[in-house]
């Protein structure tokens, strides 16, 4: 089942609610950032971005997990969180202050792209 991708719809969107429709444990993954034990959770509606295009992804929380990574998977969004939800119904939020600062980085970056490609010729690679 495909996931439906909220921050397409509205960036700015903070918190929504969503359905766990898929739970599995993860193994740990050091070279990730994740030592320890982790879940890795499907939702059927995501606003939390994924690592992608140089931005990276969100933090925040699902139910009273902690978002530790959230990765692209094709037609689905993977969550990597702390904790299994308690309930297949959970509310989210997104860290709100992390993703606004990645849109404006990731924004004025595009505009010193622009400026560079303009003035000098130079492509950002």
């Amino acid at each position: 089942m495909a996931t439906r991708r909220l921050y397409y719809e509205d960036s700015f969107l903070k918190e929504f609610t969503a359905r766990v429709v898929y739970c599995e444990v993860l193994p740990p993954d050091v070279k990730g950032g994740i030592p320890g034990t982790a879940w890795g959770l499907l939702l059927d509606r995501t606003a939390f971005y994924p690592t992608s295009g140089g931005q990276p992804h969100d933090l925040g929380k699902i139910g009273d997990a902690n978002v530790l990574d959230v990765r692209d998977e094709g037609e689905e969004i993977l969550h990597v969180v702390d904790r299994r939800p308690a309930d297949p119904d959970v509310d989210c939020c997104i860290h709100w202050p992390r993703r606004f600062d990645h849109m404006q980085q990731h924004t004025g970056q595009h505009l010193l792209s622009a400026m560079s490609q303009e003035r000098s010729g130079r492509c950002t690679v």
